[in-house]
């Protein structure tokens, strides 16, 4: 058969075969499906949710170029006083999600009051 990054992406979401991780127990990082083409003239694209539970969210297409710029909403933050940085380390703790992340949790709270 001819496999496509659509029925990947599908698999990855597929609760039944306990491949997709849902937002109620472990939660992952996130997904990713590449599609890598023969034709070295032809780019690879990588689709990635940068949310966990890939059955509740969207897969970004995503091209690696020369001069990209990461969109800022997929960044984790930074801190001037990062505790994994300070001696002794890790004394305090810092929310290290990123904006799509806390998004995605607060979209999937308001989804689980709805049901």
């Amino acid at each position: 058969g001819h496999i496509t990054a659509e029925t990947l992406m599908s698999i990855l979401r597929d609760k039944a075969s306990g491949i997709c991780v849902d937002s109620e127990g472990f939660r992952t990082a996130g997904s990713m499906v590449s599609v890598l083409p023969r034709d070295p003239a032809l780019p690879c694209v990588h689709f990635f949710t940068a949310t966990p539970d890939p059955s509740r969210s969207v897969f970004k297409p995503f091209v690696f170029v020369d001069g990209i710029k990461p969109a800022p909403q997929v960044l984790s933050p930074t801190f001037p006083q990062d505790p994994a940085k300070q001696i002794p380390r890790f004394q305090s703790s810092v929310d290290r999600r990123h904006e799509l992340y806390r998004r995605h949790q607060a979209a999937l709270e308001l989804m689980e009051k709805d049901r």
